[in-house]
């Protein structure tokens, strides 16, 4: 894990996480989910505490655990039905977290269609990203995860 800015440039299935036009609460998501990743790639260095910590700044301290469980559960579930490893950036890098895999575009294509209310969007998304698999569990997990958000606002300062 490292902290040192790399000058990797996007290779040719990632883009540049400033042209994937997520607002901030997209972002947000993205910054938490690649903690969770994290973990799972790398079970010592318990990157769930970032993800925990960024989910206190972003939510209001009532919502914030709550919300970070279920987004959780999202990457659970998407987990569950994916058989092949998920490419994501690493969130400690500069240069890495500043760049959107192809798994990650997927992924949030997900929450973005079911919080735009485009279902169809985010069932298409869904079924590439978990490769054909049942999208049962991941599509209600988010669609959990938004109903959350839509109760619980971001914190005022942020």
């Amino acid at each position: 894990m490292t902290r040192e800015c790399c000058p990797r440039q996007a290779n040719g299935k990632e883009t540049a996480l400033a042209d994937a036009g997520f607002d901030q609460v997209e972002h947000s998501i993205l910054e938490i989910c690649r903690f969770f990743f994290q973990t799972f790639a790398q079970p010592t260095c318990q990157s769930w505490l970032h993800a925990l910590q960024r989910a206190d700044h972003v939510f209001e301290p009532e919502h914030s655990a709550q919300t970070a469980f279920s987004i959780l559960a999202m990457v659970q579930a998407m987990r569950a039905s994916r058989k092949s490893s998920f490419r994501f950036n690493n969130p400690y890098c500069p240069g890495c977290a500043q760049l959107l895999t192809e798994h990650e575009r997927q992924f949030m294509g997900v929450f973005r269609g079911l919080r735009t209310g485009h279902l169809s969007e985010a069932q298409t998304h869904a079924m590439l990203l978990c490769e054909g698999h049942d999208t049962t569990a991941f599509l209600d997990r988010t669609a959990s995860l938004v109903g959350l958000l839509a109760q619980a606002p971001v914190a005022p300062d942020y």
